[in-house]
């Protein structure tokens, strides 16, 4: 159960691999929402459909306040919670008000589930945070990826028609994600600024994501790359899902670049990294949890020293595929056979807790 499944949204994709993980061991698994996309309309019901049961486990996926929430605090199941984390609401003041409303009751609202038997975090960084809120049992279970999927995807139709757009011979530097305050898209486009002008000017920076939820935010990028004179080298691509071609950014990328400074897990780490794009990314929230020892991190936001990182990557074979071979290295922690067993492990083990 979760407030909405989105399409193309790590959380929904996660929530959909589950659920078919779950029927391929036995289970009887629906998956209850508030909104479901139309694409999804195969597997998901309105949560309000859902009759709770004691007999029943529930796994509650959190990452944002809801109805929901209070629906599923009053059934009598039992509740494992799976926690994606909450951005915090400081970054939507004066963006959306509404999403900056319910990121707080979100946090608010989290601590009130403590007394849940067993709870899961998509990463050790969300562990630690339901720790420190007081939880008991916290496994970590990350994103269970199907890359063979956003394989296909590179090769699709639509997949071909980005590649021949973008394999040109012009650097590519890409980032995916929601056009969102937390994310910061627009340090993005400072340090593409001092590539492009002073490094590479047969280059561009690639936005792949949605700003359903941050309009005002996307017209603030918008002015800034047009006060920069980067208006035809910053791509605003929108939301790419699998059916529309996302494994072929990928594909033309020749830099990952990461500069959010929040994120429970952040997936397309992990998808730059199978696709053999090295990584730089700003060390912050969940984002070295991730890596790992793997891509290049950096601490602090010099646009300069980025940008001429960013050179160094292109030019350096030598360099490049030091950085590759770390990230294909750390990526078989998130090997999927792997991350199916431990889930399906501690599924069977919460079964055999008794009933209070």
């Amino acid at each position: 159960m979760l407030p909405a499944l989105v399409y193309g949204d790590a959380i929904g994709n996660h929530v959909i691999e589950m659920w078919k993980l779950l029927r391929s061991w036995g289970y009887r698994s629906d998956i209850y929402a508030d909104y479901c996309h139309p694409k999804y309309a195969y597997a998901c019901k309105d949560y309000r459909q859902y009759k709770g049961s004691s007999e029943n486990i529930l796994i509650f996926h959190y990452s944002i306040g809801s109805e929901v929430t209070d629906f599923v605090r009053q059934l009598p199941d039992r509740i494992v919670l799976y926690y994606h984390n909450i951005t915090p609401s400081h970054f939507f003041r004066g963006i959306n008000r509404e999403l900056e409303r319910q990121l707080e009751e979100g946090r608010q609202r989290l601590a009130s589930f403590k007394d849940v038997p067993f709870a899961i975090a998509a990463s050790e960084y969300n562990r630690q945070e339901l720790l420190a809120l007081g939880f008991k049992e916290v496994a970590v279970v990350p994103y269970i990826l199907d890359f063979a999927k956003l394989d296909a995807s590179a090769e699709s139709k639509a997949g071909m028609a980005i590649r021949r757009r973008y394999d040109d011979g012009a650097v590519n530097i890409l980032f995916v994600g929601r056009i969102v305050p937390n994310k910061c898209q627009e340090d993005l486009i400072k340090i593409f600024s001092y590539y492009h002008k002073l490094m590479n000017h047969h280059s561009r920076l690639l936005l792949v994501g949605s700003s359903a939820n941050a309009e005002a935010y996307r017209f603030r990028l918008e002015f800034l790359a047009r006060a920069l004179d980067l208006e035809d080298s910053v791509h605003f691509c929108g939301h790419v899902g699998l059916d529309e071609g996302l494994g072929a950014y990928y594909k033309v990328a020749n830099v990952f670049l990461c500069m959010s400074e929040h994120e429970g897990f952040c997936v397309p780490l992990l998808e730059s990294a199978h696709f053999c794009v090295p990584i730089i990314a700003y060390k912050a929230a969940g984002v070295p949890y991730t890596l790992g020892n793997a891509g290049i991190l950096i601490k602090e936001k010099r646009y300069d020293a980025v940008a001429e990182m960013i050179a160094l990557l292109v030019s350096d074979e030598a360099l490049r595929r030091r950085v590759v071979a770390k990230q294909r290295e750390r990526l078989q922690a998130f090997e999927r056979g792997k991350l199916a067993s431990r889930f399906h492990e501690l599924i069977r083990s919460f079964i055999r807790i008794p009933v209070e």
